[in-house]
């Protein structure tokens, strides 16, 4: 008996050793001093026969007891664009880059209610594999099965995380991991050999690719004024929006519809952020010393993706971070180098829908929000596939649509389906549109964004009431 506990006492003694050592994030170059929340980042193997391992970034909550509150794993972009780098400092982090290289606190960081963890999925940015096939050949499938894999080495390392609510949470391309992956856990929780099952509590997603229409903008661009009526109709004669996105997935453009995409590009222009329709150029050499540091804490930063980019090639940053520890020779940017259109492509043509019914019916709340800005996955495509959802699953409104509230302004609008009174309890389905926000919500609407996930880790819809009015 004294044998085990002494065991016991010098496993858990070197286990914390190991962590301290080579997990544990000291300070961040250019972070700033009064920082009292716990940082870790470095690697989980998930295959170690084939030399893979997954980079992950996690930030506790910030608050006297971290235990008390959730765990959120984000998983945004997709198999081409890096997932931790980009949440941690471009959208909702803790911290964000200024031009000087600095780091200010980020007063909209999610990670003010929740403990957050960002990983680098399937192998993307910091993310690698020793095996050369492991970088061409993805599917969403596989996919799934290495952040489950990923999930459950990690909770074996930070077992004191284990038995919190569990959230989900991304945007994009994260349409199709964090369903995917949710669906996945409650699975696996259903295996008898897991004594203590992940708590599984809901998914939140943002402007979200959910099937294969989501990629569809021209109408979008038209009701903008963007492309004219001319070249719209043309569109809608001759190539329209099905027979296009069958042809992209497909990776060959028909003479027609290569027609088109030209001329739908010449009259967008080049300099038109898809992302986010009014959002402005980067000129950081005429921004000042105060306008960088009210841009990277109050508001959506033009120049933040530049910022990022500079600060996350840096090496003392790429060391404080345990990165890049097989010393790739590639800049780190927002996508992967070395990744075929392939690879990406036959995934998008997968249709989640079924996914996130299975979700809801499996009493699985899910929150879908989408800023109106955004020209990549319009607004009202997204609206449509919520709508579709809570039709099959023949919800009733729960709450009407009508505007939710960010403090004392218009947040965006909002709507709840679900199936109160009913014998088989379904999960609660909140679409909400975001005012003025961007692909990456978070970025171009920080208050808003928290606003939102504020509300879906309570399990209530986004607030109705403006202050001024009581």
């Amino acid at each position: 008996m004294v044998f085990l506990l002494w065991f016991l006492l010098v496993n858990t003694l070197c286990s914390i050793s190991i962590r301290i050592n080579g997990e544990m994030i000291d300070s961040l170059p250019g972070q700033p001093s009064d920082v009292s929340f716990t940082q870790f980042s470095g690697y989980i193997v998930t295959d170690k026969s084939r030399g893979r391992a997954l980079f992950y970034y996690f930030a506790g909550a910030q608050s006297e007891d971290e235990l008390s509150k959730p765990l959120t794993l984000w998983l945004g972009g997709g198999h081409d664009c890096s997932i931790a780098t980009v949440g941690m400092f471009y959208e909702h982090g803790p911290f964000r880059p200024t031009k000087d290289g600095k780091l200010v606190k980020n007063p909209y960081s999610w990670n003010l209610v929740s403990n957050m963890l960002y990983v680098d999925t399937p192998i993307v940015a910091y993310s690698f594999s020793n095996t050369t096939s492991d970088y061409q050949a993805w599917c969403d499938f596989e996919t799934a099965y290495e952040n489950l894999k990923f999930l459950r080495k990690w909770f074996l390392r930070f077992y004191e995380y284990r038995n919190l609510d569990f959230y989900i949470a991304g945007d994009s391309y994260g349409g199709h991991l964090a369903p995917q992956l949710a669906a996945l856990i409650l699975e696996d929780n259903r295996n008898p050999a897991h004594l203590r099952p992940i708590k599984l509590k809901g998914i939140a997603l943002g402007n979200p690719i959910l099937e294969k229409m989501s990629l569809s903008n021209v109408e979008h661009l038209w009701y903008h004024g963007i492309i004219s009526e001319e070249v719209y109709g043309m569109q809608k004669k001759v190539c329209n929006a099905t027979t296009m996105i069958d042809e992209f997935l497909s990776g060959e453009l028909s003479e027609y519809c290569s027609d088109i995409e030209i001329m739908l590009s010449e009259e967008i222009g080049h300099d038109m952020d898809k992302e986010n329709l009014v959002f402005q150029s980067c000129e950081s050499s005429s921004i000042s010393s105060s306008q960088q540091h009210y841009l990277a804490t109050e508001t959506a930063d033009p120049c933040l993706r530049d910022w990022v980019g500079e600060y996350i090639n840096r090496p003392d940053v790429q060391k404080a971070l345990h990165a890049n520890t097989t010393g790739w020779q590639y800049p780190w940017n927002f996508t992967s180098p070395g990744k075929t259109s392939d690879v990406i492509l036959h995934n998008f043509a997968i249709d989640i829908l079924p996914t996130l019914s299975a979700l809801l019916m499996s009493d699985i709340p899910v929150l879908i929000y989408s800023g109106d800005q955004d020209l990549r996955i319009p607004v009202s495509h997204t609206r449509e596939v919520a709508t579709v959802l809570a039709v099959r699953l023949k919800l009733t409104t729960l709450e009407m649509n009508g505007p939710w509230y960010d403090g004392k302004e218009i947040g965006g609008w909002s709507q709840t389906f679900g199936n109160s009174g009913r014998c088989n309890k379904v999960g609660n389905l909140t679409f909400a549109t975001v005012r003025g926000g961007a692909h990456f919500v978070p970025s171009s609407s920080p208050s808003q964004a928290l606003t939102l996930f504020k509300a879906f880790l309570k399990g209530s819809p986004p607030p109705r009431t403006n202050p001024n009015h009581y």
